[in-house]
């Protein structure tokens, strides 16, 4: 039995210390690990009722204080629900604290920067509009949901459908209220690619673009080492 309770409280403390955001994970753990320790030797009360003036306790988040000990839930048997209601407590979470924005406003958000630069017309304001293009595209792409992301973009302009487009394009071709030709999109579309398949992750875009001759500059290097026949 004691080693069961044991357990559950290890998971407690687990969920916690990935729930919470005021102390680094290992910080927390050890925080908690000694109060459990100081309680079953009997020097004070429950952890979470133990007062502190100095800010030493740590506290668990609501969702993560009900996963306390149930006699339903045996100690090794039921090992799916035990991760399930580890997953529902980080789900929780995410869902409460950082809300996920819909591809739609991701979409007005690359909009609104295009507006920008339309209105101002500024030589280096394209590339405000670039930068959201690209982060939008490798934000949907490192989640494996590039096809997703463009269906809802045609959805988002009222185009056609076309899944054979490239990324990059097909936001660039949704977002910019049909004001650019197909030969600039191509043309933009190609840095993009160059970018995202030379630059590193630590790189800032735009500082890449301007050092390897810019939009032309990038889009030619693209033809040349990505083209048509080649990898």
């Amino acid at each position: 039995m004691s080693s069961r309770i044991g357990l559950e409280k290890r998971m407690k403390i687990h969920i916690a210390a990935l729930c919470q955001r005021s102390l680094s994970y290992d910080e927390f753990t050890r925080r908690a690990l000694e109060q459990e320790r100081n309680a079953e030797s009997g020097t004070g009360v429950m952890t979470e009722e133990r007062p502190s003036s100095d800010q030493s306790r740590v506290a668990f988040p609501p969702h993560v204080q009900s996963l306390k000990t149930n006699p339903e839930i045996p100690g090794d048997k039921d090992v799916w629900t035990r991760r399930h209601l580890i997953s529902n407590a980080v789900c929780c979470t995410k869902t409460e604290d950082e809300p996920k924005k819909s591809i739609r406003k991701r979409l007005a958000v690359v909009r609104a920067a295009w507006r920008q630069f339309h209105k101002t017309r500024d030589r280096d304001g394209v590339y405000g509009y670039l930068r959201a293009v690209f982060s939008l595209v490798r934000h949907y792409r490192g989640r494996r949901r590039t096809k997703r992301l463009m269906r809802r973009a045609f959805k988002f302009a009222g185009l056609l459908i076309d899944m054979n487009a490239d990324p990059f394009a097909a936001v660039m071709c949704c977002t910019c209220e049909k004001k650019l030709d197909r030969k600039t999109i191509s043309k933009w579309s190609r840095a993009l690619r160059y970018a995202a398949r030379s630059k590193k992750p630590r790189v800032r875009l735009i500082p890449f673009l301007k050092k390897r001759g810019e939009l032309n500059g990038c889009a030619a290097l693209y033809a040349e080492q990505f083209g048509q026949g080649k990898r």
